[in-house]
């Protein structure tokens, strides 16, 4: 994704993912102020996404 791509699936409330469903993507307060992050959801662990990473995100199709 690009950045724009990115921060609208956000703003749209997508599931937005990086690398594998397990990694989930999302908007986040920090204390420099507000950066996307991404955080595995195996062990809660993440950070603020880099510039370099936006190329492996993607919005998580639902089954029904």
């Amino acid at each position: 994704m690009k950045l724009r791509e990115l921060t609208q699936a956000l703003a749209s409330g997508s599931d937005v993912r990086w690398g594998h469903d397990g990694y989930h993507v999302k908007w986040e307060n920090l204390p420099d102020g507000p950066a996307i992050t991404i955080t595995c959801t195996a062990n809660g662990f993440g950070g603020a996404m880099a510039v370099s990473e936006m190329k492996d995100c993607y919005i998580k199709e639902t089954t029904q």
